[in-house]
C-alpha cells in the first residue's frame, strides 16, 4: 500500500496543481453585456504595410445573479461589432476578458437580460 500510496501522490498533486495554474491563468466567469458604440475607433499599419482599424469598446456587463462590472475591449476588425448584439463575455478577475461570442437574446439569463435593458 505504501508503494501504491509513493507513486499515486505525486500524479495527484501535479494534477491538482495544474487545474488550479490553468484555472488561475485561463478561467473566468461568464458575464453577459450588450454592444454598444465604439468608444474609440483609430487606424494604423502593420509593419508589412497592411492597414488596420481598432475599435475600443468599454462593456457594463453582468452575470448571471446581476452583478455588475465594466470591462475595456480592444478589437482589430474590418467592421465594428453589431450595435445592440448580445456578447457573452469570459472574464478573468486578473486579465479582464479573456473571449468573447455573439448569443442571441434566449441565451442571457433572466436577471442579466433585465439588468441589461
Amino acid at each position: 500500500m505504501k508503494k501504491f500510496l509513493f507513486f499515486i501522490l505525486p500524479f495527484i498533486l501535479l494534477t491538482a496543481g495544474v487545474w488550479f495554474g490553468y484555472n488561475y491563468y485561463f478561467g473566468g466567469k461568464d458575464y453577459y453585456s450588450r454592444v454598444g458604440e465604439p468608444v474609440e475607433v483609430s487606424t494604423g499599419k502593420f509593419s508589412n504595410g497592411e492597414k488596420y482599424t481598432e475599435y475600443d469598446y468599454e462593456h457594463t456587463a453582468f452575470d448571471e445573479k446581476g452583478e455588475k462590472t465594466v470591462q475595456k475591449t480592444y478589437e482589430v476588425r474590418a467592421k465594428p461589432l453589431r450595435i445592440n448584439a448580445y456578447l457573452k463575455l469570459k472574464i478573468n478577475p486578473r486579465k479582464g476578458v479573456l473571449s468573447w461570442e455573439e448569443v442571441p437574446e434566449k441565451d442571457v439569463p433572466k436577471k442579466a437580460l433585465e439588468k441589461l435593458n
